[in-house]
């Protein structure tokens, strides 16, 4: 298995994602930062900057990661998934023998990688840039590295769905990615339409949704590691619980890996 996760990225390699990887960690949690340090007023108490830097890495977390992530995982899913369709090596694979199961892990353990690596950089930039432009006082860094990992992690299951859908239509990657940027698109239409209803019983609906599902619990995890002056009572309705996350998110990851298997059989015949 290790084997075939070195070779998804030797392909990879000669895509230069590893590249696109850095700039999209890089520019983001550069305009957060910017956002943040020109909405700063003169207040220098230590909760007030603080509160800043909160800032930074929840845009960052909730609009940057949220957002990005399932489309770069999704244009990250089409170059995997259809480098051997493009290049007609599904013949030659199976002489090796390795099986479409193994193949369909060693993809899916790219991509929790990269999602991965992308929760972590970008976070580390967003601290970095808070240094280097003195926006707020940075703290608690252990904990907000650490949480980025699991918040990569746990976006990527969130992300699943979308590959599922790049492999079921098996199309050109210019549809592929557009299908990737449509599932963010939709889960933050979802969140606009419903959250003013959230206190009317949908958070339990909305939380069905593996990327607000992966959004609200990591939001829960968070909340006590970060100053929340402007938390309001209502917005705990939407946190689900351990169980009910691990269960959404399980599913998620379960149902993605066999329909995967599946549709990419087809392929194969």
């Amino acid at each position: 298995m290790l084997d075939l996760v070195r070779c998804e990225f030797t392909k990879l390699k000669r895509r230069k994602i590893a590249l696109m990887l850095i700039v999209l960690s890089c520019f983001f949690p550069l305009i957060v930062v910017i956002t943040t340090k020109n909405g700063m007023s003169g207040d220098l108490s230590t909760h007030y900057l603080k509160m800043r830097f909160d800032l930074s890495f929840t845009m960052t977390q909730g609009y940057g990661l949220v957002f990005l992530a399932p489309c770069l995982i999704g244009m990250l899913a089409t170059i995997l998934f259809f480098m051997e369709r493009d290049n007609d090596t599904f013949k030659n694979i199976r002489t090796v023998p390795v099986t479409i199961t193994k193949m369909i892990l060693a993809k899916i353990c790219v991509l929790f990688i990269y999602g991965t690596l992308f929760s972590l950089a970008s976070v580390s930039f967003t601290i970095f840039f808070s240094w280097i432009l003195k926006v707020g006082i940075i703290y608690d860094l252990a904990y907000k590295l650490g949480f980025s990992i699991i918040f990569g992690l746990v976006i990527t299951i969130a992300s699943l769905p979308i590959v599922v859908i790049i492999v079921y239509f098996n199309k050109s990657y210019l549809v592929s990615t557009l299908l990737a940027f449509f599932y963010s698109i939709l889960n933050w239409g979802i969140i606009g339409l419903f959250e003013t209803m959230a206190v009317k019983g949908t958070a339990k609906f909305l939380n069905l949704f593996p990327v607000i599902c992966a959004m609200d619990w990591t939001s829960g995890k968070l909340v006590d590691h970060v100053i929340k002056d402007n938390l309001s009572k209502e917005a705990y309705i939407m946190f689900p619980s351990d169980i009910y996350a691990f269960l959404v998110l399980g599913v998620t990851l379960f149902l993605s890996l066999m329909l995967m298997i599946r549709f990419y059989k087809k392929w194969t015949r």
